[in-house]
């Protein structure tokens, strides 16, 4: 938990720039490429950089080669070269996600994951997005997946909670009244 909290002061650090600089969404889309690139391959890339095995030198040389064809910000580059500088890669997934709801913070925006038993159809994505979106205030990211196990209906997470509205859940809670119901007196 201590280095989500190191990545955080990072992340905090990275958007009062990206403010600064009016380039919030760019530094965002710098920060996805650069974790696409790493986490490709296996993330061959990305566990190289944060090896502590490899000196810093070895790092940032590898590094150096890889930036200029990803065209990243000096901004990025920079925090890049920080993070290899202070042994702090493997903070860098965090980072890039903590950055990411700071910058939807600012910008009036949720990230919700939504999980159904079966895929939504367009329209029916429509009106849940248009549903959180009144319920929220403000504007919905929609992730969905597809989970099979929750029979029907769905689930919703938003931050830190977890709407239920799947048969599942509906099922497990039938089944817990009637055990506290049949249990001995």
């Amino acid at each position: 938990m201590a280095e989500r909290a190191i990545a955080r002061r990072y992340a905090q650090a990275f958007i009062e720039l990206a403010e600064e600089t009016s380039s919030i969404d760019a530094l965002s889309a710098d920060l996805s490429k650069a974790h696409a690139t790493f986490h490709a391959n296996d993330a061959q890339l990305n566990s190289f950089l944060a090896n502590p095995v490899f000196t810093v030198d070895e790092r940032r040389r590898v590094l150096s080669e890889v930036m200029p064809k990803l065209g990243l910000s000096q901004l990025t580059n920079n925090l890049l070269n920080l993070l290899v500088d202070n042994n702090r890669m493997a903070l860098f997934d965090d980072l890039v996600d903590i950055f990411g709801e700071l910058a939807d913070d600012r910008a009036g925006r949720v990230r919700v994951l939504l999980k159904t038993a079966e895929p939504l159809s367009p329209q029916l994505e429509a009106e849940v997005r248009s549903a959180l979106e009144s319920a929220t205030g403000k504007q919905v990211r929609l992730n969905t997946e597809v989970d099979a196990a929750l029979i029907g209906g769905m689930t919703a997470r938003i931050g830190s909670k977890l709407y239920d509205a799947s048969v599942r859940a509906r099922l497990e809670d039938v089944r817990q009244r009637l055990l506290s119901s049949a249990a001995p007196a």
